[in-house]
């Protein structure tokens, strides 16, 4: 039997994201009872939750980011969280778990998640609930595994500076003030107290 070759796992993983199925909210986040794939879920603008999970290092007021890989269809070689879709009957539990052992490898079990915010965003190829948690941990970065097809670097970056640069709508970053203004509002709380 040959052995898979690079492009085979990625052709594979990348088919296996398109067959998702992700449950449909209405616009005040209540679940309709349908699921639909994921590319028809964000062609139609239809609403779904995802999550995100902050990883702080409060003593050094820092947030760890991932740069998401160059080959990722949006938003490539861009700044990150470590987020993803809940897919089928997953709940935000499962889902958050599951992102961050595919993502950065770690089971996040082990540390307390704290529930950030919750906002709902309205972007031209994304209608979705985001449900942001938070662990106050410095998890060095060798501690990480991160998934090569998803990214290709982990690293923690000064609050303020990420703050300035989702501001400024850099093209560094993939966040949005005008939907991530009250995320950072409950950071700063957080980072600050």
């Amino acid at each position: 039997m040959e052995k898979e070759t690079e492009k085979d796992v990625k052709s594979k993983l990348v088919a296996d994201k398109d067959n998702e199925l992700l449950r449909v909210l209405d616009e005040n986040g209540n679940p309709t009872g349908r699921f639909e794939k994921r590319e028809i879920v964000h062609v139609n603008k239809l609403f779904h939750n995802e999550v995100a999970l902050w990883i702080i290092d409060k003593e050094n007021k820092k947030v760890l980011l991932q740069r998401r890989s160059p080959n990722k269809k949006q938003n490539p070689n861009k700044l990150a969280l470590c987020a993803g879709h809940v897919v089928d009957k997953e709940t935000l539990d499962e889902a958050l778990e599951k992102e961050a052992k595919e993502e950065l490898g770690i089971d996040i079990k082990n540390y307390k998640i704290e529930k950030l915010i919750t906002i709902k965003r309205t972007e031209p190829r994304n209608h979705c609930f985001s449900h942001h948690y938070y662990i106050c941990k410095t998890i060095p970065i060798e501690t990480f595994t991160i998934q090569k097809e998803e990214l290709s670097e982990v690293l923690y970056m000064d609050y303020e500076h990420l703050k300035q640069l989702v501001k400024q709508n850099s093209d560094e970053v993939v966040f949005k003030w005008e939907f991530y203004e009250p995320v950072f509002n409950k950071l700063d709380e957080v980072i600050k107290k």
